[in-house]
């Protein structure tokens, strides 16, 4: 028997390298909001162990939050809601400027740079997660991946 619990004891350093990394959430930022501005778009780049989607978000910052891309990409022709943002296996998503982008509607408050805030994204299968958002001076070079 205690050969037994001595050979599972051996086992579960193999076993724990065989696992999966969690979901990662990376570069979480916002620029700074000029003026008057209500709304900010919130990035960031997700990467998700097994397939997955972002579902929804929410921030103690904005009265409402909503999944949204870019129609026309860099030509920038409007914005359109979307109901998910599906995250491929072990795949990186980026919510870039030109893209994909969490929405941050009516603002409680201005965003300043150098501050941070909370953001709750919720993933149809890993649940909900807590992000810090970083808010980078309008001009400021935007985060990037690995960096």
């Amino acid at each position: 028997m205690r050969r037994l619990f001595f050979a599972l004891f051996l086992a579960l350093p193999l076993m724990a390298c065989g696992q999966p990394a969690g979901l990662k959430v990376e570069n979480v930022w916002t620029r700074d909001t000029i003026g008057s501005s209500a709304n900010a778009a919130v990035y960031m780049t997700i990467t998700a162990p097994a397939a997955d989607r972002l579902i929804a978000a929410s921030s103690p910052v904005a009265n409402r939050t909503d999944l949204m891309t870019m129609e026309g990409g860099a030509s920038a022709t409007g914005m359109a809601y979307v109901e998910a943002i599906d995250l491929p296996a072990n795949t990186a998503v980026s919510l870039a400027p030109s893209g994909l982008h969490v929405w941050l509607a009516d603002l409680k408050q201005p965003l300043t740079a150098g501050q941070t805030f909370p953001l709750v994204l919720e993933f149809e299968n890993a649940g909900q997660r807590e992000v810090i958002v970083s808010v980078i001076a309008p001009n400021a070079m935007a985060p990037m991946s690995g960096m």
